[in-house]
């Protein structure tokens, strides 16, 4: 028959007083969670101290003025108190704020500035590069071109009256300055220049030289036209071509030449023309 049969005393782990230990896994755990809390308390103070930091940064140079302004480039016709002037209703703006883009579209709609080039140098420091336009010739009475042929008009030009003077219908301008950088190149090595280069409505062209000849080129081939005139002064380049008033290139193998009338010799003498052949 069966017995039971026992071996020691036990109590049981729920009763009163009875002490419970944690499992190591369970404690490893906790110590964890506790650890990683820190880590992101930690990082968040860090990352809020770093916004504080770059927001104070960002204040000081949003705010930093503009104490120096720099003018660069060759000025002959422009001032710098023309230029500091526009400058002055910008540098109010702090460095940072400052519109660098409207401020060279201002200074460039200043007459004789070309080119502009603004740049910010740190601390406050605004370089300001210009570049001047070059005046290649007067366009009618007041107004000048530059080499590319474009309008400018200064508020005054009475310092540059020596140069060429060329006129034609509205919106020629740049068609009549590059045939007359055309007609120069041809003309230059006789030491020819052109004092005056007009085009008529019809879009004929008519050149005075600074010898006072008067020359009619029309509108068709003007350049073939200048070449031949060119060959013609190479050999006729002395006296007899100082001589001549008008010499007309609206032929198709030759050119007309109209002799200076001289005042007492052949005063009310009808003024003749020859036409030699090419």
């Amino acid at each position: 028959m069966a017995s039971n049969r026992q071996v020691g005393k036990f109590r049981s782990s729920t009763a009163r007083g009875a002490s419970v230990r944690m499992p190591a896994q369970d404690r490893q755990g906790r110590y964890a969670f506790i650890g990683r809390t820190l880590v992101g308390v930690l990082g968040l103070g860090a990352t809020v101290i770093a916004c504080v930091g770059i927001y104070l940064a960002f204040q000081q140079v949003n705010g930093q003025k503009i104490e120096t302004v720099v003018i660069e480039g060759q000025l002959n016709f422009v001032s710098e108190v023309e230029i500091k002037d526009t400058v002055s209703r910008f540098v109010s703006a702090s460095l940072v704020a400052l519109d660098l883009e409207t401020l060279k579209q201002e200074l460039e709609m200043l007459p004789w500035i070309s080119k502009v080039a603004v740049q910010r140098e740190w601390p406050d420091k605004l370089i300001i590069n210009v570049e001047e336009e070059l005046a290649i010739a007067r366009w009618r009475d007041d107004e000048l071109l530059n080499q590319q042929g474009q309008i400018f008009v200064p508020d005054e030009i009475q310092g540059l009256l020596n140069l060429p003077r060329l006129s034609g219908p509205e919106h020629s301008e740049q068609e009549v300055m590059e045939q007359y950088q055309k007609f120069n190149q041809l003309m230059y090595p006789l030491g020819v220049r052109i004092r005056d280069l007009s085009m008529n409505e019809r879009g004929a062209l008519t050149m005075l030289l600074t010898n006072g000849v008067k020359v009619k080129l029309g509108k068709e081939d003007v350049l073939e036209r200048v070449g031949r005139l060119v060959t013609f002064m190479e050999s006729r380049y002395s006296s007899d071509f100082l001589n001549m008033e008008t010499i007309d290139l609206r032929y198709t193998n030759g050119i007309a030449v109209s002799p200076r009338i001289k005042a007492e010799a052949e005063a009310g003498a009808r003024q003749g023309e020859v036409v030699m052949a090419q």
